[in-house]
């Protein structure tokens, strides 16, 4: 009897193999297209939060361009933004 369920493991070993390796493949396709636009993201995460009811606040407004230097640099001390990668 031990028999019979050493072999049963055995071949669910084999099939689950299997089947990761097709996963394997499948994701080894998906990394190599194109990758998704920022701004679909942003509407996939604006979607998701909606539909599991998070009420978002609008915190400021800002329009309009800073063209002088002076305006565009103190813009980028405010930023939040990390300006390198290590």
């Amino acid at each position: 009897m031990e028999d019979n369920t050493l072999q049963e493991l055995r071949d669910a070993v084999v099939a689950l193999t299997e089947q990761v390796s097709r996963l394997e493949s499948k994701v080894a396709k998906l990394e190599e297209q194109q990758a998704i636009p920022e701004a679909d993201l942003i509407a996939i995460g604006a979607a998701v939060a909606a539909y599991f009811g998070h009420k978002a606040k609008v915190r400021a407004i800002r329009y309009g361009s800073q063209n002088r230097w002076a305006a565009a640099s103190r813009n980028r001390i405010h930023d939040r933004s990390v300006p390198h990668v290590r």
